[in-house]
């Protein structure tokens, strides 16, 4: 008998810009980070997910930076010592998820965010303001 299981998303997406991730990403929970074109983040809600947890301190600063390594991306929050935090890319080039991990060989994600879709001329991304 063969079992097959769906969990997170197993197979790695290559990221290769800033501008692939930019938009709102949300979390079953609420929780929101939204990236720039430029790299930049701002995060809502993080302090209460795992992420929270594994870099403590930033209820208050939940910004910073995303650096790009094709598969995953290392975060780096503004003012807080959290390091070794990576931002994770799973599924298919056209629809794919992100998490937090500490250990992108281990496909193990924690706090599963998915860009909102909401501009009908890129499935993908949020219009421009």
């Amino acid at each position: 008998m063969t079992f097959l299981s769906a969990s997170c998303s197993v197979y790695p997406v290559e990221i290769d810009s800033a501008d692939q991730l930019a938009g709102v990403w949300s979390d079953f929970a609420g929780r929101t980070v939204e990236f720039t074109d430029d790299g930049t983040f701002t995060a809502k809600g993080l302090d209460k997910a795992y992420v929270g947890a594994e870099c403590s301190g930033i209820a208050d600063r939940q910004h910073g930076t995303l650096s790009l390594f094709g598969t995953y991306g290392e975060v780096t929050f503004d003012g807080v010592d959290c390091e070794g935090m990576k931002f994770a890319f799973y599924g298919s080039p056209s629809s794919f998820v992100a998490c937090f991990t500490r250990d992108v060989t281990s496909g193990g994600c924690t706090d599963e965010f998915r860009r909102r879709k909401t501009d009908p001329s890129d499935p993908g991304r949020e219009p421009a303001t």
